[in-house]
């Protein structure tokens, strides 16, 4: 079978001056995608830092005979992400690909949000994506054309730390990450655009910091490497990307799609609570101890609730 190129493409990664954004930039440009590299040149914790990240990965991506631009623009500043599309527009003629994974982490405990952190964590996270992918969607409608991949997290399944806290504004904006990408893909169908989310595991200055001197971070020294979220989230990038609208889990050569879903449950019209709670065991659904589920149904989107409440004896003979 043939290689996933991106020859005649153009990409935007974002954040891409280290970690995975810099493994995005340089698995793009290595087969064949022009890439115009961003990173804003701050900490983990959105503070300013000396350098041109931009520039050293487009060095490196130019010294393997790749084709790349710096940009230094700010995913939160809304002039600065319509200059970052412009300028794949001005340099190489058009905007195929955008990655969207800067991000910082200086997140609130949950029970203290909306605090310190809260706007910058939605600016960065959750508004920085909308905007690129506004920004690019005009130019890839016209071209019929578009591939977006954007970052989420596993902590939008829930997100505690080796001290306890559990963490709020970060694992909020990656939530609303998975239901943006949903919507961007519903609206992109008919014109081409496809829209993914993956939710990376990797190793990286914004998890080192995290869990020092554990068994956790040993491991992931070991065995999750950003490279191997690069080329997992690579297909998404590609013409041949078969789905839109998903998630899915990367990490340390494991692929595999994240979703919503939902047991039949229990259904009664003359429904109380006494009912939800003698019949629990079937509103949450079997697993074994491994959570493996059964008798589960994927949850496609709003209007399949709908189906699943007629196939739960809930107005079955009605037509909609």
């Amino acid at each position: 079978m043939s290689d996933v190129r991106f020859d005649g493409r153009v990409a935007l990664v974002t954040g891409a001056g280290g970690g995975i954004g810099r493994a995005h930039a340089k698995t793009l440009a290595a087969r064949g995608a022009k890439v115009v590299v961003n990173d804003y040149g701050v900490s983990i914790r959105n503070e300013v830092q000396s350098g041109d990240r931009a520039q050293a990965v487009v060095d490196e991506i130019t010294a393997a005979n790749g084709v790349a631009v710096a940009n230094r623009g700010s995913v939160a500043s809304q002039e600065d992400v319509a200059a970052m599309v412009q300028q794949a527009i001005d340099t190489f003629g058009r905007i195929d690909i955008v990655v969207n994974n800067a991000g910082i982490n200086a997140s609130d405990p949950i029970q203290e949000e909306p605090g310190p952190a809260y706007a910058a964590h939605m600016a960065v996270h959750l508004e920085g994506q909308l905007m690129t992918m506004r920004a690019a969607w005009p130019h890839m409608a016209r071209q019929g054309y578009g591939r977006f991949v954007n970052t989420s997290s596993a902590a939008a399944l829930g997100f505690v730390q080796p001290d306890g806290t559990w963490y709020g504004s970060y694992a909020i904006a990656k939530a609303g990450v998975l239901a943006a990408t949903r919507q961007a893909a519903g609206a992109g169908a008919p014109l081409g655009i496809k829209a993914n989310a993956i939710l990376p595991l990797a190793i990286s200055r914004m998890v080192t910091p995290l869990i020092p001197g554990t068994n956790v971070l040993e491991y992931m020294e070991r065995f999750t490497t950003a490279e191997h979220v690069a080329l997992g989230a690579c297909l998404l990038a590609a013409q041949e990307c078969p789905v839109s609208g998903q998630a899915f889990s990367i990490s340390g050569g494991r692929v595999a799609r994240v979703f919503f879903a939902s047991p039949l449950g229990f259904a009664d019209p003359e429904l109380t609570p006494e009912k939800v709670r003698d019949n629990w065991e079937l509103v949450v659904g079997s697993q074994n101890a491994d959570h493996l589920l059964e008798e589960t149904y994927e949850a496609v989107d709003n209007a399949f609730e709908y189906a699943l409440l007629q196939k739960a004896g809930i107005g079955a003979e009605a037509k909609l």
